[in-house]
C-alpha cells in the first residue's frame, strides 16, 4: 500500500459502524411495522368497545389539515470532519472540528417539521433546522484545505454552517384506532459553508482580532440526497402517543460514495384543543465521499440530541 493509499484510507472509514446499525434500525423498524399491524385488531377486541378509549379517536376521521412543530434542538456529542480539495489529488486526513478547530461538541438549534395531510392516505411533510459554529484555535498539527496548507502553531479563525432540509411524500398505508404507519420517500438537502484565515498571534492572547496571513480557504457544498423513510405512530392513551421516524439513504459508485440515517423517538401531547407539546431523542449521521464541480469531498456529520417543541395544529 502507498502512502497516499494509506492517507486515502485513514481519512475515510466509510462509517461502516453506522451502516452496520442502521441495517439493525431498519430491520426494528420493519419488526415494529409487522407486529403493530398484527396486535391492532386484537388490541382492540381486547378492549371489547370504543367507550375504553373515548370519542377522541374517532372525531380524528376528518384528516385535512396541518401540524406544526417548533422547538428547540439541544445537540450533543457532535462529531464532524471535512476535507475538500482538488480531484486530480490525494485525500489529505480530514478536519475535526471539535479537535482541530475548538468548536465545541453541544449546540441549541431552532428547529421546526410541518405536516399537511390532504387526505386519509397522503400528506407532505417539511423539516428545517440549522447549525452554526465559529472559534478560534492554535494548530496543534499541520492542516490542508483546497490548496492551501496551514502548519502546526498558527492562530487560525474559522465558521461551519450545516444546514438541513427535508422534504418528503407521506403515504398513509395504515391508520385505525391506536395505530398509524406511514412511507415517505422525498429528499434531503444537506448544505454545509466553510470558511478558515489563517493569522498571527502576535501577543499570544488568543483573541480574534489578529492580523491575517492571506492564507484562507473557504467552500460550500449542497447535497440533495434521495432518502426512504417510516413513520409508526401508537397512540398510548387518547392524548399521548409514541413515534418512531427513520430516514435511510445509501449510495455506492465508482467515485462516489454516501450514507444518511435519521432517526427519532418522539412523546408527544395533544390536548382537545388544537394546542399540544412533546419531546424525544433524534440522531443523524451523514458521510459523503463525493466529486463535485471538480473538487473531491470528504465530508462527514453525526450528532445526536433531545428536540423539545410546541406542537400546532390547524
Amino acid at each position: 500500500m502507498t502512502s497516499s493509499d494509506h492517507t486515502s484510507e485513514s481519512s475515510r472509514p466509510i462509517d461502516r459502524q453506522w451502516r452496520i446499525l442502521s441495517i439493525y434500525w431498519i430491520r426494528g423498524l420493519i419488526y415494529i411495522v409487522v407486529t403493530s399491524l398484527l396486535a391492532a385488531p386484537s388490541a382492540f377486541a381486547d378492549a371489547g368497545s370504543a367507550t375504553e378509549m373515548g370519542p377522541t379517536f374517532e372525531a380524528s376521521q376528518d384528516y385535512r389539515g396541518g401540524t406544526l412543530r417548533i422547538g428547540a434542538f439541544a445537540i450533543s456529542n457532535i462529531r464532524a470532519r471535512l476535507y475538500f480539495g482538488p480531484d486530480d489529488l490525494p485525500i489529505a486526513v480530514a478536519i475535526d472540528i471539535e479537535k482541530d478547530l475548538g468548536f465545541g461538541d453541544q449546540l441549541v438549534a431552532f428547529r421546526a417539521n410541518f405536516n399537511y395531510r390532504f387526505t386519509k392516505r397522503h400528506g407532505l411533510s417539511l423539516g428545517y433546522y440549522r447549525l452554526q459554529f465559529d472559534g478560534i484555535r492554535r494548530l496543534s498539527r499541520d492542516i490542508q484545505l483546497g490548496e492551501s496548507e496551514f502548519e502546526l502553531g498558527l492562530t487560525i479563525r474559522s465558521k461551519y454552517d450545516e444546514t438541513i432540509v427535508k422534504l418528503a411524500y407521506n403515504f398513509i398505508f395504515h391508520d385505525e384506532g391506536r395505530v398509524a404507519l406511514s412511507v415517505s420517500p422525498g429528499i434531503h438537502f444537506s448544505s454545509a459553508d466553510f470558511a478558515i484565515t489563517a493569522s498571527v498571534d502576535l501577543n499570544g492572547g488568543g483573541g480574534f482580532n489578529l492580523p491575517p496571513l492571506g492564507v484562507s480557504e473557504d467552500a460550500s457544498i449542497t447535497a440533495p440526497l434521495p432518502m426512504l423513510g417510516g413513520r409508526i405512530q401508537y397512540r398510548m392513551t387518547p392524548k399521548w402517543s409514541v413515534i418512531l421516524t427513520s430516514d435511510v439513504f445509501f449510495l455506492t459508485s465508482d467515485s462516489n460514495d454516501g450514507a444518511l440515517t435519521d432517526s427519532s423517538i418522539l412523546f408527544e401531547y395533544q390536548g382537545d384543543s388544537a394546542f399540544g407539546f412533546g419531546a424525544g431523542i433524534n440522531r443523524f449521521s451523514l458521510d459523503l465521499d463525493i466529486v463535485k464541480s471538480g473538487r473531491r469531498w470528504d465530508w462527514s456529520s453525526v450528532y445526536s440530541g433531545a428536540f423539545i417543541y410546541m406542537k400546532f395544529q390547524f
